[in-house]
């Protein structure tokens, strides 16, 4: 059974011992990947929990950190398995993929912006390599993507920099896969 929303599963990470709970406020610049780094650096992967900031200066968001991405412990409670299980959890996904379902009321939409309200960079983006990384980036988001030519969906982590307040660059880095092929094929 999935997990109803990221707050539930949030909630299982913790009651786990597998998210740690960062309270002081932090520099999203700069103190949020340096920490992240030690973290998962210092520590041996099956220790290593996931990240929650919850006071980022200038963001009226928390960030989190390493919830599918920070131990093979924390992707297989993702997926409701064990770690052994996580292959056969992919082969099954890739062979019978879950429709998505829109929805007229629910957590996505308590806030809504739109036209000149929206602002991506309000999302509490690191800067991960500082005086490297060109912007602050959304690491390890999950992108659904629509191919308008053959209408396959395609779900793929993609790494986005949020340039300006309406525009955010796209990391398309494999040329066998996905989107890059989808992009390239009507180029």
């Amino acid at each position: 059974m999935a997990y109803k929303d990221l707050r539930e599963y949030l909630g299982v990470l913790e009651a786990k011992g597998k998210l740690f709970r960062i309270k002081n406020e932090v520099d999203r610049t700069w103190e949020t990947s340096a920490i992240s780094r030690r973290v998962f650096d210092r520590l041996p992967d099956e220790k290593r929990p996931a990240l929650f900031f919850e006071r980022i200066k200038g963001s009226t968001m928390p960030m989190t950190i390493g919830v599918l991405g920070a131990s093979r412990e924390i992707y297989s409670l993702a997926l409701e398995c064990t770690v052994d299980e996580i292959p056969e959890r992919w082969a099954e996904a890739q062979t019978t993929p879950i429709a998505p379902e829109a929805v007229r009321d629910g957590l996505c939409h308590e806030i809504v912006y739109e036209g000149d309200a929206v602002d991506a960079t309000q999302l509490p983006a690191s800067t991960w390599t500082v005086e490297h990384d060109s912007g602050p980036y959304l690491t390890a988001p999950c992108v659904v993507s629509h191919d308008p030519e053959t209408g396959e969906r395609n779900l793929g982590t993609y790494r986005i920099e949020m340039r300006s307040p309406r525009r955010v660059g796209l990391q398309l880095s494999n040329a066998t896969r996905d989107m890059w092929t989808t992009s390239t094929r009507t180029s």
